[in-house]
């Protein structure tokens, strides 16, 4: 298992990952060409702010003097870069696409049918994407490929998803069906009139977040859900019985959600639990900052104590940069828009960077010290020796007594 010093080596080194805002999003018409008209659920990522930036860091870890330094933090940090380059060079064979610069944005639609045990839905994909990607895909599944509308379509048969290259490079996936009629040359994209939830999804696409979801449940849906949550009323029920459309957005400096109601005193209840979220939101930030303040003054009194102790105390200032850099001091910006005429709130939280808004930047770089520190404790169990059990000597077996002769019956 790593030691102190490289767990707080790795996490300087990890200070660099982060959100790389995208000077090219997609566009709302962009991005729900290919939308379904009445989607219930409408999911966007623009991968191109997270994966490529991250990636180069990820490869430059590994370089930093500070991980070369230590001999065994230098090469889990090899092996885990090893791993990663592995699963993309055969991604990138099998498919021809490399994850880590071929793909832009993704964008996912998700709709309940009535009377359909399962929702339809439709993943699409945009990046450099080409025709012979296709076949690539269809050789290694042993699946034909049919020529549809200057596009390509494999239908991988049964209840799998079909998937699909346009001739102008979009991949898309999902219900066979649905992939099909977007592949034909009629295509035209569907109209996103005001109080739908391509509408909804297209306000929070044109704002540029990372990664949104926009819900905007149909009837059919609503009632899907309903039964599922059964027939008891409590938050849950009468939220999602009520609501005509809810937003969740990330950016690279904060946070943000939007909800529409059908009353004003539903609005009224979202708009304070939305108080009571930014207070939560901003005690998530001063609280670990004070608890890492405490510990670290109060680890000065246990000084010769033990090496682990002295090894902390002489890093406090590198402990403190990590706090620094994974929280922020709780005073982010919050901006409040409620419109009574619309039922409408909407709610945007901005910082610097976004790990001011959410801790939540801290969960990669622990997510990942705890990977590597797993794989080192693997590693060393394998090679250290075993203890011998010892095994009694066999003992030989004894004979075991003849039975009695039985008493001879009287003979007539």
């Amino acid at each position: 298992m790593f030691g102190l010093i490289e767990i707080i080596t790795l996490l300087l080194g990890l200070s660099g990952f982060g959100i790389t805002p995208n000077p090219r999003p997609a566009t709302s018409d962009q991005a729900l060409y290919y939308a379904i008209p009445d989607a219930d659920v409408v999911v966007h990522l623009d991968v191109a702010s997270i994966v490529p930036g991250n990636y180069k860091h990820l490869i430059a870890l590994q370089n930093q003097p500070q991980i070369k330094a230590s001999p065994e933090l230098s090469k889990m940090v090899k092996q885990f870069v090893t791993q990663v380059e592995g699963a993309r060079n055969i991604a990138k064979a099998t498919t021809g696409i490399d994850l880590t610069t071929d793909i832009t944005d993704a964008t996912a639609f998700v709709s309940f049918v009535p009377g359909g045990n399962d929702p339809v839905f439709v993943a699409v994909v945009r990046g450099k994407l080409d025709l012979g990607m296709v076949d690539k895909i269809a050789g290694m599944n042993g699946k034909p490929v049919t020529a549809i509308g200057g596009g390509k379509m494999i239908d991988m048969g049964g209840k799998e998803p079909s998937i699909a290259i346009t001739k102008d490079g979009v991949l898309i996936a999902g219900t066979p069906r649905l992939v099909k009629e977007r592949l034909n040359p009629g295509w035209k994209a569907p109209q996103k009139g005001a109080n739908v939830n391509l509408a909804y999804a297209a306000q929070a696409i044109d704002a540029k977040p990372v990664f949104s979801v926009s819900v905007a449940l149909s009837t059919v849906a609503r009632r899907e859900v309903m039964a599922n949550l059964g027939p008891q009323k409590n938050l849950v029920t009468d939220l999602a019985q009520r609501h005509k459309s809810w937003t969740v957005s990330v950016f690279p400096d904060g946070v943000g959600w939007s909800w529409v109601d059908n009353n004003r005193a539903g609005l009224d209840q979202v708009a304070q639990m939305s108080e009571g979220w930014v207070d939560l939101m901003r005690a998530a930030q001063i609280a670990p900052r004070g608890i890492a303040k405490i510990l670290l003054a109060s680890i000065d009194s246990y000084k010769g104590t033990s090496k682990q102790v002295d090894e902390v105390i002489k890093r406090k200032a590198d402990l403190w940069k990590i706090v620094e850099a994974y929280t922020g001091d709780g005073n982010f910006k919050v901006a409040v828009n409620k419109d009574p005429a619309k039922l409408r709130l909407d709610v945007r939280c901005t910082g610097k960077t976004l790990s001011e808004v959410l801790p939540a930047g801290l969960i990669g770089p622990v997510a990942l010290v705890a990977l590597l520190g797993t794989r080192s404790d693997k590693t060393s169990a394998s090679t250290q020796r075993q203890p011998e059990i010892a095994v009694p000597p066999r003992q030989p077996a004894q004979p075991k007594p003849l039975p009695k002769p039985l008493p001879k019956k009287n003979q007539p």
